[in-house]
């Protein structure tokens, strides 16, 4: 284990007893529970804040992958296909995967 420095913190009586039953049930100590409980915080911490930034660099190329889709359509002259209803069989033959959208016209 890393090496550990020590701290000094202050909780509400309510949430120190809360602790002092989870110590109880799993036999650990006080100080073993909040360093488990912090490490588990700060991963989800950064879990998070690793997902806001994919969501943010997701929409900051949406735009350019919709230009850069219809731009590669437009080349490939390519239409939309019909839209498939569960009523009738598919027009466009494709499987139930929903394998391409598009077709070349």
């Amino acid at each position: 284990m890393s090496r550990q420095r020590r701290v000094s913190v202050a909780f509400p009586e309510d949430v120190l007893a809360g602790m002092d039953v989870l110590t109880a049930e799993t036999n650990q100590r006080r100080s073993d529970l909040i360093r488990e409980a912090c490490s588990l915080y700060v991963e989800e911490k950064r879990r998070a804040s690793l997902r806001e930034k994919m969501k943010a660099g997701y929409q900051e190329m949406a735009d350019l992958n919709r230009l850069l889709a219809e731009e590669m359509a437009g080349d490939l002259d390519c239409v939309p296909r019909p839209a498939c209803s569960d009523d009738e069989p598919c027009p466009c033959g494709r499987d139930e995967s929903g394998a391409s959208s598009w077709r070349k016209s």
